[in-house]
């Protein structure tokens, strides 16, 4: 099998108290630059490491993102500011600049401790979509020339939702990193944040002829703890557009543990390009 090599393309290296270096990899690229939520997953492992020297009782909670341009490979600096730490939440702004000069993109982390654990009702109207068993649904490369550069990376399983099939634009199927037997994988903050942007938009569904687009703002929500996600399996997806106007789009995505639990809620505007 193929290693998995997810959590090995995002790691930063820590270059100073606020600072990190991130050797952007090639072979992992949407169009001219590195892969949307390769940036995400790369900004939030800088916020977090970041978090863990200030306090470490404080997980990742919430990311929100915007993609300005094109991050070529090579080295990105990456900043992290503590914008502010109060008692029980602290909110971090990353930017990373990429190798020619550029800012490629700018988000914000929220980190906090655990609230209101005293409160005993559980309350919510999601539910898991139904989804076959994993290890029922095939593997569907997803892969150049038909599919983006970095898909190669990741194990796609649709249930629900082909591209340009002119259907509704609704798209479901359990999606993973690669597997591979000797990498001691465990499901981070930043793979989960960063993995619910690998599926294609469900735009693409409704279309006939398929046309390039790309994220321009991204919001995702962290859910449960990632360390208690089983690392040998994959996550349940589905997403859906609200609805588009003038090329822009208002897309849900939603991540779920195999046993019903809501992972990540993210919200994207995706707009046509041309």
């Amino acid at each position: 099998m193929t290693d998995r090599t997810f959590s090995r393309a995002c790691d930063v290296v820590a270059d100073g108290p606020d600072a990190f270096v991130w050797d952007v990899p090639s072979g992992w690229l949407q169009g001219r630059g590195a892969w949307g939520g390769l940036v995400v997953a790369a900004s939030v492992n800088a916020a977090e490491a970041a978090q863990l020297q200030q306090d470490p009782s404080r997980r990742v909670r919430n990311v929100t993102a915007h993609l300005f341009g094109a991050l070529p490979a090579g080295e990105a600096r990456i900043s992290v500011t503590c914008l502010r730490a109060g008692s029980a939440m602290t909110t971090w702004g990353v930017q990373i600049t990429g190798s020619d000069g550029a800012i490629a993109s700018q988000s914000v982390v929220i980190t906090g401790t655990a609230r209101a654990t005293d409160v005993e009702e559980l309350w919510g109207t999601g539910s898991m979509p139904e989804l076959p068993p994993w290890e029922s649904v095939p593997v569907v490369p997803v892969v150049p020339p038909l599919g983006p550069e970095f898909g190669v990376h990741l194990e796609y399983r649709p249930t629900a939702g082909i591209p340009g099939s002119g259907a509704s634009p609704e798209g479901r199927g359990w999606i993973s990193a690669v597997p591979g037997p000797d990498t001691g994988f465990e499901w981070t903050a930043g793979l989960v944040l960063g993995i619910v942007d690998a599926w294609w938009p469900a735009s693409y569904i409704a279309m006939s002829n398929l046309r390039p687009m790309a994220t321009v703002s991204f919001s995702a929500h962290l859910l449960v703890d990632p360390t208690s996600l089983d690392p040998n399996a994959p996550l349940g997806y589905e997403s859906w557009v609200s609805s588009m106007e003038h090329g822009f789009t208002s897309e849900t995505r939603r991540l779920w543990a195999p046993d019903g639990r809501l992972v990540v809620e993210n919200h994207q505007s995706i707009v046509i390009v041309k």
